[in-house]
């Protein structure tokens, strides 16, 4: 019998990833598609598909990618970083997906988690069986990055703006946790849900 993969949803800096790490009455396999796409960054492969697509700037002397440089490439407001973005997205997604598929087919755990910032715009979403959206108020999340990422409200903003709107993928999703009080206390909703979807 297949595992049941759960995708989580939410805003940047809502709290998924401490939200999932604290249900702890299960076995969970965690996949991160953002730290796969951080570590294909040293892939070979990928590398050198980097490497004919962008400017010699993003690169050390050694050809490792230096993310700072590549985030303001991608990131900025302007059509050009558009274009720049689509176009890492075009080499790092296809990738991303390879190794998800490949860690989903050989999960043995009670269930799979997917946290991916773009699971609904990539298609990821296909591959999970319900969806979870982390509801966390957007004064909290402006803060997390602030603290955790030195990102201003509107880095926040401009961030997520690549992104669906927070509203559409609440409303796409099939559960909801509420995480305006503690990781403890949202943990808790995320297991009994968890614990719901097990059983059936």
């Amino acid at each position: 019998m297949s595992v049941p993969t759960i995708g989580i949803l939410g805003g940047v800096g809502s709290g998924k990833s401490s939200v999932v790490r604290h249900v702890t009455n299960f076995d969970l396999q965690v996949i991160d598609a953002d730290k796969i796409g951080h570590d294909l960054l040293e892939d070979p492969d990928v590398l050198q598909q980097l490497t004919q697509t962008f400017p010699t700037s993003i690169f050390e002397s050694s050809g490792q990618v230096i993310r700072p440089q590549l985030a303001q490439l991608v990131f900025g407001k302007d059509l050009e970083h558009k274009a720049a973005l689509k176009q890492l997205e075009q080499i790092i997604h296809p990738a991303i997906h390879r190794e998800i598929t490949d860690q989903i087919q050989n999960a043995s755990t009670d269930v799979v988690i997917l946290d991916a910032a773009l699971l609904l715009e990539t298609g990821w979403a296909d591959e999970c069986n319900y969806l979870i959206y982390i509801d966390t108020p957007v004064s909290q999340r402006i803060e997390r990055v602030r603290m955790n990422r030195n990102w201003t409200a509107e880095e926040l903003k401009h961030r997520e703006s690549t992104q669906l709107p927070l509203t559409t993928k609440k409303g796409l999703a099939d559960f909801i946790v509420d995480n305006s009080g503690t990781i403890r206390d949202a943990s808790r909703q995320l297991t009994d849900i968890l614990t719901t979807l097990i059983k059936n």
